[in-house]
């Protein structure tokens, strides 16, 4: 028995749309972190909870699959993870997830992991929509025939759980187990299989060896394709599932009121879905606009103003002034944008929890098409807008390589959190606040900028689409869950998780930079500073930085760059948001009083004319050419390992620079 353990490992595996997340959120609270698969580079969830005394739960949350065979990467994970009998990765318990509404196909891939020995709990999820609908599960029943135990649990409002966490500690293999037997002209390749990873099942042989290339030959011998004896499989055990639902399921006519049908008639429509989506993310950015506009401004004071205090009351010095010039500007540039990037990730939940991200992916499927992608693509575009490193990597569950492929390729140009933090401060600076029509000008600008991302990245991808061969593609299959009330629990983990981690992995960034910077705008090959009470700094344009700066001036000078912002840009292609922080630096080094960043900026006079530098002609220059740069170091490693090619990844790297530059000085050439 499983309470027998101090610590045990415990999957979620289910079909997508099941209220995996929802369990996985109210199992480990904020107690999760992010890591490696064995051997993969995709990520998994995990976290940590302590479930009852002296017991300790590592829950993994698997990717949605629809089945064990490994048709797409996700499956190919959620297959090795359940197979694999490394003691420090050994899963010791499952709780299979069905959502109650469509138990047929979610017992389907539960019957698979049964059948692998390992002990297992089913949730059966959904349990409000159940009752709205007319639908009765006879639980005992169905446990007996399982031979494990079944919790009816809601997620969302944390119904059941106890009674889950008690089942998944006394929990033991199936005792009703098999429910699907290899046998005949199998047993040949099973032997080898079995010969070689010493399973200690035949269906852990049978099914190791189906998704593995280096046996098809000898499975080829037996006069039968792999795609048949899968068929055989799924035609078995549906056969036992359909005889359960008869016996054990029942629904009572006349309960359902089948509003989400009436609903989707407009949701989904081609023409009132696409007007109510283009509404709602027009909506949104308005929204995280003005809604972030008032804490960016306190976060700024604030930092502006610890910043002044500490320089005048700690004692002159070198490291008072790294502190106060080196240290704070590089956290005002991580934490002034943790409003509009926690909003961000807020309305992503948001439309995730209510069911309605589903139905972007069915809408956007028809506009897909004609680019050579499909509906299945606006799951790494829209995870894009976070960040292009997951999104890339979500590609992984697309089936068709060529699909797979395009999306990569166009997803870096999907506007990510890490470009919000720039567009906010150069549309702050050169877009008036303003209103058009009773809507914010900045927000329009914002919401413009994102629309540009999307659009140039269904074009590019339309062109890739006429180059590359044309391939035959798979039908688009997708479940629509239910609409549901957003659990504002669930909402609230995803926004500080995703905050979180924004905040440590870019944050590091961005202080080491601005510390870095520091030192080689306060240094030079020439002159150092003198840090006594009276100091003052070297001329900038004396620096390292400066002479840098000056060095690369000529070929940014065509879009209206002079050699601090040059230095910011080049700056930037370690990561986006460092522009921030590096302008901060720049700006801050000469001066004794410590204001904003934004204030800074708004000071600075183009020496020729004796106007304010950043105009409409520079911002508009500076945004496209953040729009379409591919600068982010972590992306092209990512892109070179997914598509297992440097050369695809410095093309793209290429292309998008040159994208950029071209943007940047048609759009300076014209406004200037």
């Amino acid at each position: 028995m499983m309470s027998e353990k101090k610590a045990i490992r415990v999957a979620l595996v289910g079909r997508p749309n099941t209220g995996k997340s929802s369990l996985f959120n109210r199992l480990t609270g904020l107690n999760q972190k992010v890591g490696n698969y064995p051997g993969v580079t995709m990520e998994k969830t995990m976290g940590l909870s302590k479930w009852a005394p002296g017991i300790l739960a590592e829950v993994i949350d698997l990717p949605g699959i629809y089945s064990l065979h490994s048709s797409s990467k996700d499956e190919q994970v959620v297959m090795d993870s359940l197979l694999n009998e490394n003691s420090e990765e050994k899963i010791d318990v499952v709780i299979g997830l069905a959502d109650g509404t469509n138990l047929k196909t979610c017992l389907f891939v539960f019957t698979q992991v049964i059948d692998l020995g390992i002990p297992a709990v089913l949730a059966v999820t959904m349990i409000d929509e159940m009752e709205r609908k007319g639908m009765e599960l006879q639980v005992s029943k169905l446990s007996e025939s399982l031979g494990v135990s079944i919790s009816l649990i809601n997620a969302r409002t944390g119904e059941g759980i106890e009674g889950l966490r008690a089942n998944v500690i006394n929990s033991n293999p199936s005792d009703k187990a098999p429910f699907f037997q290899p046998g005949g002209l199998h047993l040949q390749w099973i032997d080898k299989v079995l010969q070689d990873k010493k399973f200690d099942l035949i269906y852990k042989s049978w099914l190791f060896g189906l998704n593995t290339p280096d046996y098809n030959d000898l499975i080829n011998t037996t006069g039968r394709s792999v795609a048949r004896i899968r068929a055989d499989e799924a035609i078995k055990r549906y056969r036992i599932v359909n005889q359960w639902l008869r016996e054990f399921f029942i629904t009572h006519p006349g309960k359902d009121r089948r509003w989400t049908a009436r609903l989707d008639k407009w949701i989904v429509s081609p023409v009132w879905g696409s007007v109510i989506l283009f509404g709602l993310m027009f909506l949104i950015f308005q929204v995280l606009f003005f809604g972030s506009e008032a804490p960016m401004n306190f976060i700024d004071d604030q930092v502006a103003n610890l910043s002044n205090y500490l320089t005048k009351t700690l004692p002159s010095g070198f490291l008072t002034h790294l502190l106060t010039n080196g240290v704070m500007p590089g956290i005002a540039g991580v934490l002034i944008f943790i409003p509009q990037i926690a909003l961000l990730f807020g309305f992503i939940a948001l439309l995730e929890e209510s069911g309605y991200m589903a139905r972007v992916v069915f809408i956007m499927d028809r506009f897909m098409r004609p680019f050579g992608l499909s509906g299945k693509s606006v799951v790494p575009m829209v995870s894009g807008t976070a960040c292009a490193i997951p999104a890339i990597m979500s590609t992984r569950n697309m089936e068709n390589s060529r699909e797979r492929w395009l999306a990569i390729a166009v997803t870096p140009l999907i506007t990510c959190a890490a470009r919000l933090p720039v567009y906010a401060l150069i549309i702050s600076l050169v877009i008036p606040d303003q209103s058009f029509f009773g809507m914010s000008l900045r927000g329009i600008v914002l919401f413009s900028l994102y629309l540009i991302g999307f659009i140039t990245a269904l074009l590019g991808s339309a062109l890739l689409n006429k180059l590359m061969p044309k391939v035959k593609s798979n039908p688009f299959l997708l479940e629509m869950p239910s609409y549901r009330l957003p659990q504002l629990r669930n909402v609230g983990i995803a926004v500080i998780n995703r905050t979180k981690s924004f905040v440590s992995e870019a944050g590091k960034i961005i202080l080491a930079i601005s510390v870095v910077l520091w030192f080689f705008a306060s240094f030079g090959p020439d002159k150092s500073p003198d840090f006594t009470k009276d100091h003052v700094a070297i001329p900038i344009e004396d620096s390292y930085i400066g002479k840098m700066g000056k060095a690369i001036e000529p070929v940014m000078k065509p879009l209206g760059f002079d050699w601090k912002v040059s230095i910011a840009v080049l700056s930037s292609f370690v990561a986006r948001e460092v522009f921030v922080g590096t302008m901060a630096t720049l700006y801050s080094v000469d001066d004794d009083e410590v204001s904003s960043v934004r204030e800074q900026m708004a000071k600075q006079k183009d020496p020729k004319t004796g106007e304010p530098y950043f105009n409409l002609a520079v911002g508009i220059s500076l945004l496209l050419f953040y729009a379409f740069a591919m600068q982010c170091m972590s992306t092209y490693a990512v892109v070179a390992r997914e598509t297992r090619s440097h050369k695809f990844a410095a093309i793209q790297f290429l292309v998008l620079g040159i994208l950029a530059y071209a943007a940047a000085f048609f759009a300076y050439s014209l406004l200037a």
